[in-house]
């Protein structure tokens, strides 16, 4: 990958006085894969209709290929969105509805038609209506008749959101794969971590309107910029603006008083299992702070504990955005 496929500069949006995107700044590049993750109604998916070209910015520019497309219409742009919902033509067929997203951008062939057809394993279904397939079906039809517009750029706003959990884990690799086999460059906005962590390339935290930090999963885990990344990551203690310690550095202990360590007294509220693995749910008293703590034998388990943190295993927020 040597060339950039999109670059945003300082977008913002504002509705009335709410200031939804707060001065974006980001680029990918051809083939690579974003996700963007924030809790629901943070303005993730008021960020993919800004880039779609279904909503103006406020400020800021957006280039692609380094031309300048702010203020070109949507369907100007080289950009597919696929919705949560598939949202096919429901008169069409598959094969139809996949058609015409060949037809609209000038480039059909049957050949192609065919091909993503075999390559979503919907050939046998072809002549069906979307009302006569499951809705991972409907999802992949939808998904083929965007990547028939052979677009520069795919972006999804939470597509598996309403499917099942069986059906959503298989598909999520399917589309994965496909766009690394395609080198499409997409944005995958979520709020489910693990998702986030299967589609993309590497990851953008994105709360109050900008991105909090933007990197692989492992560095946003290991090196959080700040409370908001550690809150949303998890497998943290926070212990205050500046400082947190992984968890995996707790233990658990009958004594307040032990060398060079910083102690919280705890209340177990309840245990819960994660692949049969005990989990203790513990509230600290000072703060009210919730820790959730793998347990070795939860039968030895009192109800009020103390957690010993190393004085060492104490670490500082980076307060830096990997961009």
């Amino acid at each position: 990958m040597s060339s950039i496929t999109l670059e945003i500069k300082q977008i913002t949006k504002q509705f009335h006085s709410d200031l939804v995107l707060n001065g974006l700044s980001f680029q990918l590049q051809k083939g690579e894969i974003m996700s963007v993750v924030g809790p629901s109604g943070s303005g993730k998916t008021t960020l993919l209709r800004v880039l779609a070209g279904l909503e103006k910015p406020t400020n800021g520019t957006i280039y692609m290929n380094g031309r300048d497309v702010t203020k070109q219409k949507a369907n100007r742009r080289d950009i597919s969105l696929v919705f949560q919902q598939p949202l096919l033509f429901p008169h069409m067929s598959v094969e139809e509805n996949v058609a015409y997203g060949a037809k609209v951008s000038k480039k059909y062939t049957q050949e192609k038609v065919d091909t993503l057809l075999e390559a979503i394993g919907m050939t046998k279904y072809r002549s069906h209506f979307p009302s006569e397939i499951s809705g991972g079906q409907q999802q992949r039809t939808a998904l083929a008749r965007a990547m028939a517009t052979e677009p520069e750029v795919i972006l999804f706003d939470e597509p598996f959101s309403s499917l099942d959990p069986s059906l959503r884990q298989g598909l999520r690799y399917w589309v994965r794969n496909f766009l690394v086999e395609q080198e499409t460059t997409a944005i995958f906005v979520t709020h489910d971590m693990e998702e986030a962590m299967i589609m993309g390339d590497q990851i953008a935290v994105f709360q109050e309107g900008k991105f909090q930090q933007i990197g692989a999963a492992k560095v946003l885990h290991e090196s959080p910029a700040n409370m908001k990344v550690a809150s949303f990551m998890g497998g943290h203690l926070i212990l205050n603006d500046q400082e947190y310690v992984p968890l995996q550095a707790i233990e658990l202990s009958s004594s307040p008083f032990k060398e060079d360590t910083q102690t919280f007294e705890g209340t177990v509220e309840h245990i819960t299992y994660q692949h049969g693995r005990p989990i203790a749910h513990i509230e600290i008293k000072e703060s009210g702070a919730k820790v959730p703590l793998p347990l070795t034998n939860d039968e030895q388990l009192q109800n009020e504990v103390f957690l010993s943190i190393p004085v060492s295993s104490i670490q500082r927020f980076r307060g830096t955005i990997d961009e």
